[in-house]
């Protein structure tokens, strides 16, 4: 049988991102629900298991609503302080608090500032040639919304595969990432091509784990002005690239504003060196 939620007063969120993991997050989490069952608060509280809440530096980590209550370094002992206050008294435990609602700041001693991508830098590329070019973030976060732009878009880019096979993203149907680690690109004419975005764990074979996509670079050719994004393996080795219609520029501004996070495009005078 189900929980009865209408019973339900306050809900704990762990993390169970791999950081969280390796920090002890199941044994918190085992120990904050035989708490709540030996003290008969189970139907006044729901426990949840997440993914990565983005806090990867205060693990373990745990979210407790209502009230938005962000706790962090967590312990079995320190759970159960937390439950109980919760419970019984309807109110945080300040010194294990990451964050709640009204404070103006968050309070960690690792804070990590978020990473913003480089500017574009002029390079003579083995491959490219000379461009500019930066790199980007490669995680499915990021690269699965990429190719749900693509599909949205419609035109103005096309898909060049590493055997030199090119595919118009006019003719993509669909984007789907229902694999645990691969997102499939459905073209017409029954043409798919799967590319790993997914992370994958290292208890996988190896020819998986190095198909991950571990590189996205954003690049302009200095002679042509062509625009592109480059995606290679964790092994080097360029899997597919984006080339990019110089004469639509709806891609290209999405990538500097939401891929890029709102950097700067490189200058004419910057691209000729």
């Amino acid at each position: 049988m189900g929980k009865n939620l209408a019973t339900s007063t306050t809900t704990f969120f762990f993390c169970d991102g791999g950081s969280c993991q390796k920090a002890g997050s199941e044994i918190v989490t085992r120990n904050a629900r035989a708490y709540i069952r030996n003290n008969n608060l189970w139907n006044k509280t729901h426990t949840i298991k997440t993914r990565c809440n983005g806090r990867c530096e205060d693990a373990p980590t745990c979210i407790v609503q209502s009230g938005n209550y962000w706790y962090k370094h967590l312990t079995a002992s320190k759970i159960q302080e937390i439950i109980e206050s919760h419970v019984n008294e309807q109110k945080g435990v300040t010194p294990y608090l990451l964050y709640q609602d009204n404070w103006d700041k968050v309070i960690s001693e690792k804070e990590i500032k978020p990473f913003k991508p480089k500017g574009f830098q002029h390079k003579n590329d083995v491959d490219l040639g000379m461009c500019c070019i930066t790199k980007g973030f490669s995680s499915d976060q990021y690269l699965y919304p990429l190719f749900l732009f693509l599909l949205q878009t419609k035109s103005g880019a096309v898909l060049q595969l590493n055997n030199g096979e090119l595919l118009d993203f006019k003719d993509l149907v669909a984007v789907k990432y229902e694999d645990p680690y691969a997102i499939t690109l459905e073209f017409t004419h029954n043409k798919t091509v799967q590319l790993i975005i997914g992370f994958v764990p290292k208890t996988e074979p190896i020819e998986l784990v190095q198909q991950k996509i571990s590189s996205t670079e954003y690049f302009r050719l200095t002679s042509s002005g062509e625009k592109g994004i480059r995606f290679k393996n964790k092994i080097g080795k360029t899997v597919a690239i984006i080339k990019l219609d110089s004469t639509k520029n709806t891609i290209w501004n999405y990538c500097l504003n939401i891929q890029l996070g709102g950097i700067l495009e490189p200058h004419i005078n910057e691209t000729n060196g």
